[in-house]
């Protein structure tokens, strides 16, 4: 498993113990949930993007990471 999949295996893991959806990270970020289902998909998250769902979370990139 490459260290981005692990990274989104953890936001996904983090947003179940949260009880979020796709759809409440995209109502947060102001994106479709489609949008936000191709993120996760495609493994192709920009550090800025890594940055709002941390902070949607409620974490710190750093400690997401």
């Amino acid at each position: 498993m490459t260290e981005i999949a692990q990274l989104i295996t953890t936001i996904k893991r983090e947003l179940k113990a949260q009880g979020l959806t796709y759809q409440d990270v995209a109502r947060g970020l102001s994106l479709s949930e489609a949008s936000v289902k191709r993120l996760f998909s495609s493994e192709r998250l920009t550090v800025e993007r890594l940055a709002q769902i941390s902070q949607f979370l409620g974490f710190t990139l750093a400690e997401l990471l």
